[in-house]
């Protein structure tokens, strides 16, 4: 271990974050720790603050970088938990006697059995930490300590229980509190490596909302906002230091009347350096409205938007009041949605499956509710309801009320590289209800699969859209029934992708992964429904052989009739416009305009479509079969975009 020199406690901070290539976060909130105490002479004159540990390299290593800590302390996050549990253990037997503290979203609030099970850590920071920081650090100069007197804390007393502190009010004076970019706290991290840097940032603090699934604003109404100025400093920092990816902390991005000056101001700082930062991501307000709208707009013109989230976590009434959530109307989301696509602005929807209060019945209804009349344009991204320690939903009463079954599985980091990883993490999510058992979430997970994959990634998006808009059929049935069919016909290409998936599903309802690695897509970890897109578009011509077969059936099965020869038309249709690995510039022959007919959204009859075309499809780029590019920029990279589809300007018709 290295020998320094003086007599100041040396305080280590931890926040891990995964690194995505060169890609690296800044860690942002021990960087605020330390900004704010440092302001402090009593403790910039007795502590020596360390260089923060923010790569997840072997913790051995860690310790070993360490000399003699009097204090470590961690910023703890789903995406770090287990790390952190591991290095405080090796710091623990390394330094008996360094004091070790635990803070950030994934401290427990519920601390008391903590200590018993994690006995190597002696303090948890509860909620908002600067000032608890900052006092506990001045009271461990006292030669008999007392930590009781300081709020928002917990710690372990001799007989094994544990004392916690008074709730911390929190911080109403956010200008009090330095902006550790622009108080060079970072500045040992910006030399001397080949990092590409994501910076994350705050422009208010709180959340006015109170949803179960969610531990951000557990009835903290109160959103309180950092100083103008300060924001565009940070801005300029940001500018400065050539940031990839900036990243908003705020639950409510255009929320205030300034955020749309914000914006404004970030993208005109941002033309002064290079066009850094690149992109900007931000949760925005949940009921979005005229601000939000125009603030998506210049992002999107200023290219640093890859996609705007309309979310709705579900669409049953009963389990939005269970998880006490308000949505927008679905008939705004529609005015919305019309506005963004006029507009070329890409939006995707979120939902989470297997909330109290869903069933499969339910979950099938709110894709209906979404798709109709938003059929080309809709993309959905459904996610596991995670049980976040410190939310509703993980609170054993209600966990009791709603017959919540729960299983511990590795959290799923789309598009990360797969590793040895030191300490794997995981994540406690719902698979079962009293009102979806697990054998249902299970079915509602595939069904949720197939809607992504072929809907909403393009596969069969045409003739959804046909089917729904000429003959009536719900989208939800057609993708019902095309798993029904399909899995009762197991030796095709997508009878073997849904033993794939289901495999993996049920492997995963007993603690496995949620993802597949695909060797010849790339050493990367995709979603499920991303996995059987890139499996079935590389068996492009076998995939529309089955569903022409499977189509024809479902016609006959539902006593449907089309004209003899539009559906051979719309399925050569349907597979041009999928971008593949392979193909250039279509050209193909058609019978009937089909550009014209989905410019329309499928409101025009058939038959005025009726006649012979020749379609081209100008490609703005070709891939040459080179599958991991393909992969990366049409799928990774191109999922909120629409990628995976030619736009219709990329059409040309004789």
């Amino acid at each position: 271990m290295a020998v320094l020199e003086g007599t100041k406690r040396r305080v280590y901070l931890v926040q891990v974050n995964h690194q995505f290539g060169r890609n690296v976060f800044v860690p942002y909130s021990v960087g605020s720790l330390v900004a704010y105490v440092q302001t402090i002479p009593d403790i910039k004159d007795n502590f020596q603050f360390m260089p923060f540990a923010f790569l997840r390299e072997d913790p051995n290593h860690v310790v070993a970088k360490m000399c003699d800590p009097s204090i470590v302390g961690f910023s703890c996050y789903l995406w770090n938990w287990e790390y952190n549990l591991k290095l405080a253990q090796l710091v623990r037997l390394a330094y008996p006697k360094t004091t070790i503290i635990f803070g950030g979203n994934h401290a427990p609030d519920a601390s008391e059995g903590f200590f018993l099970k994690h006995p190597y850590v002696d303090i948890v920071v509860h909620g908002e930490g600067e000032f608890t920081f900052a006092e506990f650090l001045l009271e461990s100069l006292n030669s008999a300590p007392d930590y009781s007197k300081i709020s928002g804390l917990s710690f372990p007393l001799p007989d094994g229980t544990t004392h916690k502190t008074a709730e911390r009010k929190r911080a109403n004076d956010l200008s009090v509190l330095p902006s550790p970019y622009l108080t060079g706290v970072f500045d040992f991290m910006l030399t001397g490596n080949d990092f590409l840097f994501n910076a994350s940032q705050e422009t208010n603090r709180g959340c006015p909302y109170t949803c179960k699934f969610c531990d951000w604003g557990k009835g903290e109404a109160k959103l309180f906002q950092m100083e103008e100025t300060r924001i565009l400093a940070e801005y300029e920092w940001f500018g400065q230091h050539q940031v990839e990816y900036l990243l908003c902390c705020d639950s409510n991005y255009g929320i205030f009347p300034r955020d749309f000056h914000l914006t404004e101001k970030m993208i005109e700082i941002r033309a002064k350096y290079a066009g850094f930062p690149r992109a900007f991501r931000a949760c925005t307000a949940k009921n979005s409205d005229d601000r939000v709208f125009a603030i998506t707009q210049i992002l999107n013109e200023a290219g640093m938007s890859k996609g705007t989230a309309l979310s709705f976590q579900s669409m049953n009434d009963e389990t939005l009041r269970l998880v006490s959530r308000r949505n927008i109307k679905i008939e705004k989301f529609s005015d919305l949605m019309d506005r963004y696509r006029q507009a070329g602005i890409a939006t995707y929807t979120e939902l989470i499956i297997g909330m109290p209060g869903e069933t499969y019945e339910s979950s099938k209804k709110g894709v209906d509710q979404l798709m109709d009349g938003q059929d080309d344009s809709i993309r959905l991204i459904v996610y596991p309801c995670t049980m976040l320690p410190n939310s509703g939903v993980s609170e054993p009463d209600y966990i009791k009320l709603h017959g919540i079954q729960s299983v511990r599985h590795p959290i799923l980091l789309a598009h990360s590289t797969p590793a040895l990883d030191p300490a794997p993490e995981f994540q406690q999510i719902i698979v079962g209800t009293e009102l979806m058992p697990p054998a249902e979430w299970r079915r509602t997970h595939l069904f949720y699969w197939a809607v992504q994959c072929f809907h909403c990634l393009g596969l069969l998006q045409s003739l959804a859209i046909l089917f729904h808009k000429q003959l009536g059929m719900k989208y939800s049935d057609f993708y019902e029934k095309l798993l029904e069919y399909f899995a009762s016909n197991d030796q095709t290409v997508v009878g073997r992708e849904i033993t794939l998936v289901s495999g993996v599903v049920d492997k995963m309802m007993k603690g496995g992964s949620l993802d597949l690695v695909i060797p010849q897509f790339g050493a990367i970890c995709w979603p499920l429904e991303e996995a059987s897109f890139l499996n079935l578009v590389v068996q492009k011509d076998q995939l529309y052989r089955e569903i022409k077969i499977f189509t024809e059936a479902l016609l006959q099965v539902e006593a449907l009739d089309l004209p003899a020869g539009l559906l051979s038309d719309l399925i050569r249709y349907q597979s041009a416009v999928v971008v593949d690995p392979f193909s250039l510039e279509p050209a193909i022959e058609l019978e009937y305009d089909w550009p014209r007919y989905f410019a329309q959204q499928g409101q025009e009859q058939i038959s005025s479509c009726f006649g012979p075309i020749c379609l081209t499809i100008k490609a703005s780029e070709g891939f040459a079969g080179d599958l991991k590019k393909y992969a990366q920029e049409v799928v990774w990279y191109g999922r909120k975009e629409n990628r995976t589809l030619f736009p219709l300007s990329a059409m040309e018709t004789k």
